[in-house]
Formats: C-alpha cells, structure tokens, sequence
C-alpha cells in the first residue's frame, strides 16, 4: 500500500500544475444567446501579453468539429505565432444563420480578447466546405468586424447572393477550390 502511495505522490508531483499545460489544444465552454457552446483553442507558448497577436476563427466543415482544423493548423500557428480558434457549429452537419453567427462568433472573440493580446486589426476567418460557404457569409454581414476571409471548398449559395449587398466595406477573400470539386464547383464559386 506504501508503494501505491508514494507512486501516487510521484505522480502528482510530476503533472504541471496546469491541466492545460497536459494538452496543447483546450476545449472551452461559453454562453452564447442563453445556450452552451464549445470551441477548440490553441494559444503558443511563445504568446506575450505585450505583444497583440493575429486570431484566426476557423469554421469546420460538415459532420467535423472545431477541433478538426484547429489540429491541423497548429504547427503553423505555433511557428508563425498566432492564436487559432475554432467554435462548433450548434448542428455539427452545417453551419446556419442566426445560431452560428454572428453573435456567436463575436462572442468567442470578444471572450478571447479579454484573455489573450489579440490585434483587434488582425482578426480572420477561415472556413472548410460548409464552414467555409458560412464563412463568406458571415465575412458579408461582418466586413468591419472581420480583417479578412480564407476560404477553401467553399462558395455563396446562389439564394445568398444577396450577402454581398450587406457588405458595409470591401472585405478581402480568397477561395480556393478543386478543378473537379462537385459541391463547389469553379462555375459557382466565380459567381461567388
């Protein structure tokens, strides 16, 4: 029983005081319009608080998580140094307006500004398939709150035309699709 013990004290003296410190990437809670919401985060170590920091928003695409693209864009966040995000959809099989947005992406980013030296200049979005179709959109109807949009597999629907009259200012976005892509292909997205 001492060995069990004394393993366990080993133990505990051994994990970082901060469960945080366990994993990079931090799955976080926050009250959106009433209701509980999740979003991945990943902050690099190398984040001052006396350096402002660019903040990426990344929307997932469909039947994924936030997580999804926040694991495969942290090696670069980590050597470049910018903070990432990314914020589930309330229906993980697509993104809708007004549960996902905008209030509930400028309530993520209001929340990460007041705990990390984010540059209120340098705020993006980035977007996958229906994340990224969602990203445009909200990039539209948010063009003075959102520096600028990054897109890959991804257009406006052409019901959503519209958006783009919403735009208070030219927003920059760029999109990238496959030649071959059957849910966006090229012809959608140069109307887009």
């Amino acid at each position: 029983m001492k060995i069990y013990c004394l393993l366990a004290v080993l133990l505990l003296l051994w994990l970082p005081s901060n469960p945080t410190q366990l994993q990079d990437i931090t799955k976080e809670l926050i009250s959106s319009n009433g209701k509980p919401r999740v979003y991945y985060l990943y902050v690099p170590s190398t984040v001052q608080p006396s350096s402002p920091v660019p903040l990426i928003v990344m929307l997932h695409g469909s039947n994924r998580t936030g997580n999804s693209l926040v694991e495969k864009w942290k090696d670069l966040a980590k050597k470049e140094g910018f903070i990432i995000v990314g914020p589930d959809s309330q229906n993980l099989k697509g993104w809708w307006a007004p549960q996902d947005g905008p209030d509930y992406l400028r309530d993520v980013v209001e929340e990460l500004k007041k705990k990390y030296p984010i540059d209120l200049r340098r705020v993006y979005l980035f977007g996958h398939s229906a994340g990224a179709s969602f990203a445009i959109a909200m990039s539209l109807l948010e063009s003075q709150y959102f520096a600028a949009t990054a897109v890959h597999a991804g257009a406006l629907a052409k019901d959503d035309s519209s958006w783009v009259e919403l735009a208070k200012r030219k927003i920059p976005i760029f999109i990238q699709v496959g030649q071959y892509d059957e849910f966006f292909p090229p012809e959608t997205v140069r109307v887009t």
